[in-house]
């Protein structure tokens, strides 16, 4: 191990973080510039590409991104960031999955599957990035005492 990965133990992650916190960042402000975007309800014609948009998953989008960038900043806040995404993201999936499994008319975030993949592989990739970032930072933590 060279003495920068010593010094720095996942040094992939901050940019790995970022560039996750940019995607979500610009998806969410796609979404506010789509036309018809304060609707309301279970509409599949409001999409950005794939992706469904309403406010308030816009508005979830765009601060999972703006978090993101910011977490990018230290080390510790990107593990955390991940930890984050995996928990939230996993919970996203699990109501995503009901609610287009059911087709409620009077769903406000309009999920559809493509965001139930989205958000489904994000928590995965939190949970991955998360564990893998910690092993390391507790390997160099181990060879340092």
């Amino acid at each position: 191990m060279s003495s920068a990965e010593t010094r720095f133990p996942a040094f992939w992650l901050r940019p790995v973080v970022a560039v996750l916190g940019l995607l979500y960042l610009a998806l969410g402000i796609a979404g506010f510039l789509t036309p018809e975007t304060a609707d309301v309800g279970h509409e599949t014609s409001r999409a950005v590409w794939i992706f469904s948009v309403t406010p308030l998953l816009n508005l979830v989008h765009t601060a999972v991104g703006v978090l993101g960038l910011l977490a990018a900043t230290r080390r510790a806040g990107s593990i955390i960031y991940c930890w984050v995404l995996f928990v939230g993201f996993t919970g996203m999936t699990a109501y995503g999955i009901l609610a287009t499994a059911l087709v409620n008319p009077e769903d406000p975030i309009n999920l559809n599957w493509a965001d139930n993949w989205l958000h489904g592989l994000t928590a995965i990739a939190g949970l991955v990035l998360g564990i893998v970032a910690a092993r390391a930072v507790n390997r160099v933590a181990a060879r340092s005492r």
